[in-house]
Protein backbone atom coordinates (compact mmCIF):
# COMPACT_ATOMS: atom_id res chain seq x y z
CA UNK A 1 0.00 0.00 0.00
CA UNK A 2 1.29 3.53 -0.91
CA UNK A 3 1.00 6.36 1.21
CA UNK A 4 1.66 10.26 -0.17
CA UNK A 5 4.11 12.33 1.51
CA UNK A 6 2.93 15.58 0.69
CA UNK A 7 1.22 19.03 1.31
CA UNK A 8 4.84 20.44 0.60
CA UNK A 9 6.99 19.29 3.32
CA UNK A 10 8.56 22.78 3.19
CA UNK A 11 5.73 24.34 4.46
CA UNK A 12 4.63 21.81 6.78
CA UNK A 13 6.36 23.23 9.45
CA UNK A 14 4.15 25.84 9.75
CA UNK A 15 0.38 24.33 8.58
CA UNK A 16 -0.06 20.53 8.89
CA UNK A 17 2.96 19.64 11.23
CA UNK A 18 2.90 22.35 13.14
CA UNK A 19 6.36 22.86 13.55
CA UNK A 20 6.94 26.44 15.71
CA UNK A 21 9.82 28.77 15.95
CA UNK A 22 9.61 30.68 19.31
CA UNK A 23 10.40 34.51 17.47
CA UNK A 24 9.06 36.91 16.01
CA UNK A 25 9.60 37.44 11.73
CA UNK A 26 12.43 40.23 12.84
CA UNK A 27 14.47 38.18 14.84
CA UNK A 28 16.23 39.58 17.63
CA UNK A 29 19.71 38.28 19.96
CA UNK A 30 19.36 38.73 23.66
CA UNK A 31 21.86 38.76 25.59
CA UNK A 32 22.44 37.59 29.16
CA UNK A 33 20.66 40.11 31.92
CA UNK A 34 24.22 41.52 33.29
CA UNK A 35 24.50 42.64 37.00
CA UNK A 36 27.48 44.77 38.37
CA UNK A 37 28.70 43.79 41.45
CA UNK A 38 30.83 45.19 44.22
CA UNK A 39 31.74 45.42 47.64
CA UNK A 40 33.01 47.97 50.52
CA UNK A 41 36.36 46.69 52.08
CA UNK A 42 34.84 43.42 51.13
CA UNK A 43 31.67 43.92 52.80
CA UNK A 44 29.20 42.33 50.16
CA UNK A 45 26.07 43.79 51.40
CA UNK A 46 27.86 47.13 51.68
CA UNK A 47 26.43 48.05 47.97
CA UNK A 48 24.01 47.05 46.39
CA UNK A 49 23.86 45.49 42.62
CA UNK A 50 23.48 47.47 40.19
CA UNK A 51 19.75 47.17 38.74
CA UNK A 52 19.62 44.54 35.55
CA UNK A 53 20.77 45.77 32.31
CA UNK A 54 19.82 43.85 28.83
CA UNK A 55 20.98 44.67 25.20
CA UNK A 56 19.81 43.43 21.93
CA UNK A 57 20.74 43.34 18.60
CA UNK A 58 18.29 42.90 15.65
CA UNK A 59 19.60 40.06 13.57
CA UNK A 60 18.70 38.14 10.74
CA UNK A 61 15.55 37.70 9.55
CA UNK A 62 14.92 33.87 10.39
CA UNK A 63 12.50 30.97 8.89
CA UNK A 64 12.20 27.02 9.41
CA UNK A 65 12.70 24.66 6.61
CA UNK A 66 11.46 21.10 6.90
CA UNK A 67 12.57 18.35 4.51
CA UNK A 68 12.05 14.60 4.16
CA UNK A 69 14.86 11.67 3.86
CA UNK A 70 14.81 8.17 3.17
CA UNK A 71 16.32 6.38 6.76
CA UNK A 72 17.84 3.55 4.78
CA UNK A 73 20.49 5.55 2.45
CA UNK A 74 19.85 8.94 3.27
CA UNK A 75 18.33 10.20 -0.28
CA UNK A 76 16.19 13.14 -0.09
CA UNK A 77 12.35 12.54 -0.93
CA UNK A 78 10.89 15.32 -3.24
CA UNK A 79 7.76 17.04 -2.40
CA UNK A 80 4.55 14.92 -3.18
CA UNK A 81 6.44 11.70 -3.28
CA UNK A 82 4.98 8.29 -2.57
CA UNK A 83 6.32 5.93 -0.60
CA UNK A 84 5.70 2.19 1.15
CA UNK A 85 3.46 1.95 3.93
CA UNK A 86 6.11 1.35 6.71
CA UNK A 87 9.22 3.36 5.54
CA UNK A 88 11.16 4.92 7.79
CA UNK A 89 11.55 8.77 6.94
CA UNK A 90 14.17 11.11 8.85
CA UNK A 91 12.17 14.88 8.63
CA UNK A 92 14.79 17.18 8.91
CA UNK A 93 13.74 21.17 10.27
CA UNK A 94 16.58 23.47 10.04
CA UNK A 95 16.97 27.33 10.69
CA UNK A 96 20.09 29.24 9.03
CA UNK A 97 21.49 31.86 10.61
CA UNK A 98 23.71 34.21 8.47
CA UNK A 99 24.15 36.66 11.05
CA UNK A 100 26.99 37.60 13.22
CA UNK A 101 24.45 37.78 16.37
CA UNK A 102 23.61 34.36 17.82
CA UNK A 103 19.86 33.84 18.67
CA UNK A 104 19.17 32.57 22.40
CA UNK A 105 16.81 30.71 23.42
CA UNK A 106 14.98 28.91 20.35
CA UNK A 107 12.15 26.50 20.46
CA UNK A 108 10.86 23.99 17.85
CA UNK A 109 7.62 21.92 18.00
CA UNK A 110 6.77 19.44 15.35
CA UNK A 111 3.36 17.82 16.09
CA UNK A 112 2.87 14.94 13.78
CA UNK A 113 -0.33 14.27 11.67
CA UNK A 114 -1.66 10.66 12.13
CA UNK A 115 -0.27 9.47 8.91
CA UNK A 116 3.33 9.52 11.05
CA UNK A 117 4.55 8.16 13.91
CA UNK A 118 7.43 8.23 15.71
CA UNK A 119 10.66 6.26 15.59
CA UNK A 120 10.72 5.75 19.19
CA UNK A 121 12.98 2.95 18.50
CA UNK A 122 15.52 4.99 17.52
CA UNK A 123 16.17 6.99 20.77
CA UNK A 124 16.63 10.33 18.57
CA UNK A 125 16.14 13.56 18.41
CA UNK A 126 18.98 14.73 16.59
CA UNK A 127 20.25 18.59 17.01
CA UNK A 128 23.24 20.42 16.18
CA UNK A 129 24.54 23.87 14.83
CA UNK A 130 26.28 22.98 11.21
CA UNK A 131 29.07 24.89 9.61
CA UNK A 132 28.84 24.17 6.34
CA UNK A 133 32.43 24.13 4.65
CA UNK A 134 33.03 27.40 2.85
CA UNK A 135 30.08 29.66 4.43
CA UNK A 136 29.12 28.52 7.48
CA UNK A 137 25.60 29.63 6.87
CA UNK A 138 23.08 29.50 3.58
CA UNK A 139 23.37 32.06 1.34
CA UNK A 140 19.71 32.38 0.69
CA UNK A 141 16.49 30.33 2.48
CA UNK A 142 15.81 27.61 1.55
CA UNK A 143 19.25 26.17 1.42
CA UNK A 144 20.64 24.50 -1.58
CA UNK A 145 19.93 21.07 -2.40
CA UNK A 146 23.69 20.77 -2.02
CA UNK A 147 23.74 22.21 1.29
CA UNK A 148 20.30 20.57 2.37
CA UNK A 149 22.21 17.11 1.76
CA UNK A 150 25.52 18.61 3.66
CA UNK A 151 22.76 19.67 6.76
CA UNK A 152 21.15 16.36 6.86
CA UNK A 153 24.99 14.29 6.56
CA UNK A 154 26.16 16.41 9.33
CA UNK A 155 23.42 16.31 12.20
CA UNK A 156 22.60 12.65 11.51
CA UNK A 157 25.82 11.46 13.07
CA UNK A 158 25.74 13.54 16.35
CA UNK A 159 24.63 11.91 19.34
CA UNK A 160 20.76 11.34 19.64
CA UNK A 161 18.91 13.05 22.63
CA UNK A 162 17.41 10.78 25.26
CA UNK A 163 14.03 12.30 24.61
CA UNK A 164 14.67 14.88 27.56
CA UNK A 165 16.20 12.78 30.28
CA UNK A 166 19.02 14.74 31.87
CA UNK A 167 20.79 17.89 29.92
CA UNK A 168 19.18 16.97 26.60
CA UNK A 169 17.62 19.59 24.25
CA UNK A 170 14.69 17.51 22.72
CA UNK A 171 12.08 15.46 24.37
CA UNK A 172 9.16 13.62 22.63
CA UNK A 173 5.29 13.54 24.55
CA UNK A 174 5.08 9.62 24.06
CA UNK A 175 2.25 10.49 21.50
CA UNK A 176 2.60 12.98 18.44
CA UNK A 177 4.74 15.95 19.59
CA UNK A 178 8.50 16.63 19.46
CA UNK A 179 10.21 19.47 21.06
CA UNK A 180 13.26 21.17 20.90
CA UNK A 181 14.35 23.97 23.31
CA UNK A 182 12.47 25.00 26.53
CA UNK A 183 9.83 26.72 25.75
CA UNK A 184 6.97 24.01 25.06
CA UNK A 185 8.80 21.43 27.12
CA UNK A 186 10.42 22.68 30.63
CA UNK A 187 12.95 19.75 30.88
CA UNK A 188 14.59 20.53 28.05
CA UNK A 189 17.95 22.45 28.30
CA UNK A 190 17.93 25.56 26.03
CA UNK A 191 19.31 25.91 22.66
CA UNK A 192 20.83 28.26 20.97
CA UNK A 193 20.94 29.46 16.71
CA UNK A 194 24.72 30.13 16.68
CA UNK A 195 26.09 33.44 14.60
CA UNK A 196 26.70 31.99 11.17
CA UNK A 197 25.45 28.46 11.41
CA UNK A 198 22.79 26.14 10.44
CA UNK A 199 20.50 24.76 13.13
CA UNK A 200 19.49 21.56 12.28
CA UNK A 201 17.31 18.94 13.77
CA UNK A 202 16.47 15.40 12.43
CA UNK A 203 14.15 12.64 13.76
CA UNK A 204 12.73 9.01 12.31
CA UNK A 205 9.38 8.81 11.70
CA UNK A 206 7.04 5.96 10.30
CA UNK A 207 4.46 5.99 6.97
CA UNK A 208 1.40 4.45 8.26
Amino acid sequence: MKRQIGKNLRHLAATALAALLAMTSVQTAFAEFNTGTGDVAGDDNALANSVPFELSSTGAGLALVKTAWMTSDGSPIANNSTVPQGTSVDFMIYVSNPGTVAINDVSIQDVLVSLFVYDGGTDSVRVTNVNLAGTGSCAAVPCTVGEEAAIYAAVSVVAANTNGVGDDTSSFDGTDTIDVGDENEGTNTALTADADRVLAVVFTVQVQ
